[in-house]
């Protein structure tokens, strides 16, 4: 029975006889308000507390719900946020942006339940069901067990982080390119050809496939993702020293370049430097001469600002169409050029160089890259040049 309601026994006389009936009270939690009713039918105190534990309570505990957890989580200046800066945790406004993402399907999908309720095979079953990667999915459950580090602070008891089990990362890697397809893939002619038959009714814009075949054979001569090509600025290019320096990557959703790798940090630069074949080396001379281009100037432009991404994945698969390259049951996207360059350096160069080169994290790369040790750097990948410059053959 609901505590908040009162049994009593009220008399009541009729012409024959005196009738004993139950009663039961209440006060209003809202209002105040004194409510008396009878208990129908009782006709002792243990039928009137039977009656009366029938009835719905009187207060509902409000419950504390996944999406009451979430609801201030990853924004910018609230409570949670403050928390993780208390903690050492500062979170870029793109990472913000992307965990709120997540969040959103999670509250969407689950913000109903009681943490104490979700289960590991509700999370699992849902992101089955999902069309992301297998890395979205993971990170997709560190949001969630997120949320349950976050619960505590809700006033709720502590609830273990279930030991969710991890999707398996990039199911398929990208297939590579041989030799005869990269030259194929590199004939500027048919570059200048896509552009001609796509842009026919605007002749003006013939010679616009220059910077977007030069920044792929970039990508594709120093093992660069395709953000970092776009990024490249005149600087990085000492040709002196025949070195590219890599040093920060187009942010295609924000339109800003970084000063840092994709795997570093403001804190942790990641910079790193490939070696520049000599035939690469010669042409873009050329073309940063022809261009007048210097210091911070974006070397492939467009129209006056740096490739959009959209466009040159656009470009590459109309490019990879016109070639005549049997692309039939393969993953060939301008990802898949940097997996050829890093597949056949490793070929021909010891696997510590090459991921000097690559930019790629281990637990066995202790040193920490910063500008001033550009000369050590060179240094290190130098067993690589004579590999750089027979890369297409």
């Amino acid at each position: 029975m609901d505590l908040n309601y009162h049994i009593f026994k009220k008399s009541t006389k009729s012409k024959n006889k005196t009738v004993h009936k139950w009663y039961y009270y209440w006060n209003d939690p809202v209002t105040g308000v004194m409510h008396q009713k009878v208990c129908k039918g009782c006709k002792t105190r243990v039928e009137a507390y039977a009656f009366v534990s029938t009835l719905p309570p009187l207060f509902v505990e409000e419950k504390i719900t996944i999406a009451k957890i979430a609801e201030w989580m990853y924004i910018p200046g609230g409570q949670h946020m403050e928390r993780m800066e208390k903690l050492g945790k500062t979170l870029t406004s793109e990472t913000l942006r992307s965990k709120r993402f997540m969040l959103n399907i999670f509250v969407e999908e689950f913000g109903d339940l009681e943490l104490s309720k979700l289960t590991i095979p509700m999370i699992i079953d849902f992101l089955s069901e999902d069309y992301h990667s297998g890395s979205w999915k993971n990170n997709f459950l560190t949001v969630v067990s997120e949320v349950y580090a976050e619960a505590p602070f809700h006033d709720l008891p502590y609830i273990p982080v279930p030991l969710f089990p991890k999707f398996r990362r990039n199911s398929r890697k990208k297939d590579i390119f041989s030799t005869e397809e990269l030259n194929i893939l590199f004939n500027e002619s048919l570059w200048m050809d896509m552009s001609r038959n796509h842009y026919s009714k605007h002749p003006q814009f013939d010679e616009g496939h220059k910077a977007i075949y030069l920044m792929f054979l970039c990508c594709a001569k120093c093992g660069l993702r395709i953000s970092e090509g776009i990024a490249i600025q005149a600087r990085q290019f000492l040709f002196d020293e025949g070195i590219l320096v890599i040093d920060g990557f187009y942010k295609s959703n924000q339109l800003y370049r970084t000063n840092y790798n994709k795997c570093g940090s403001e804190d942790d630069k990641k910079l790193r430097v490939a070696p520049l074949p000599e035939d690469f080396a010669q042409i873009m001379r050329n073309y940063i001469l022809q261009n007048n281009l210097s210091g911070n100037d974006y070397v492939f432009m467009r129209y006056g600002k740096p490739i959009r991404k959209w466009l040159a994945e656009e470009w590459f698969r109309r490019i990879l169409g016109m070639s005549g390259i049997n692309a039939e049951n393969r993953i060939l996207t301008p990802h898949s050029l940097r997996y050829t360059y890093i597949t056949r350096m490793r070929r021909e160069v010891a696997g510590e160089t090459v991921q000097k080169i690559a930019g790629h994290n281990s637990l066995a790369m202790t040193d920490h890259y910063t500008r001033a040790a550009i000369p050590e750097m060179v240094e290190a990948v130098k067993p690589a040049m004579e590999a750089a410059n027979r890369l297409f053959e």
